[in-house]
């Protein structure tokens, strides 16, 4: 019982964490669309729109970026663009070029873009090593924008794995348990044998996190 109540503080403590970014995406996505719907739209007049708002959000430590990710040719000044910012600087960036090459990052191929383009629904994809922003452990959540039936983009924001570490690991070692995703593969777990993106092959109970494909599982 015990183990349980320690794993259902678990499953509160990442709905705490997860319930807000969703809030933020709702948000950024009546922006967006507000935005787009009174007339062309170029990259300075959506920076501007959603700077204000993004840094505010993004002074939460536990999170490491946000903001929008533009469908190819939404734009009228640009085919890929991320208006989004990352790090405890919360840096701007504005272009899809990889560093290395200078070569624009073809980022619909992503499943935290796929995903919600094929669905139309909120995706919480990871864990998986971001090499567009922090080449990092993350956890990405989005939801796409639709003006008039097309999707313009997609909202989304970043969560190091790191963080939910230091956030769960306590009561997870206390409960023997692991923060899986919605593939079963562990995002945090107890298990110091279990690495981030392991499948877990067995469990005893599985704990859903509200509206998010996230459970804790007891082993």
């Amino acid at each position: 019982m015990t183990e349980t109540m320690t794993a259902l503080d678990c499953v509160a403590q990442v709905e705490n964490h997860f319930g807000p970014i969703v809030t933020e995406l709702e948000r950024v996505r009546r922006e967006v669309g507000a935005l787009f719907e009174q007339g062309p739209v170029t990259s300075t007049s959506l920076r501007t729109r959603l700077e204000p708002g993004t840094l505010e959000f993004l002074r939460n430590p536990d999170l490491v970026g946000g903001g929008f990710v533009v469908s190819p040719g939404a734009l009228s000044d640009r085919r890929l663009y991320l208006a989004w910012w990352q790090g405890a600087e919360r840096a701007f960036l504005g272009e899809a070029d990889a560093p290395a090459t200078g070569e624009a990052i073809d980022y619909t191929r992503q499943p935290w873009y796929r995903t919600p383009e094929r669905t139309g629904e909120l995706t919480l994809v990871g864990p998986y090593v971001d090499f567009v922003c922090t080449d990092e452990y993350v956890m990405t959540a989005t939801v796409p924008v639709y003006v008039d039936g097309r999707m313009v983009g997609v909202a989304g924001a970043d969560t190091l794995v790191e963080t939910l570490e230091t956030m769960l690991l306590p009561g997870l070692r206390e409960a023997g348990a692991t923060l899986v995703n919605g593939l079963g593969k562990a995002v945090v777990s107890a298990d110091p044998q279990l690495a981030t993106g392991d499948p877990l092959n067995s469990a005893r109970d599985l704990i859903p996190c509200r509206d998010l494909a996230l459970s804790v599982a007891l082993s």
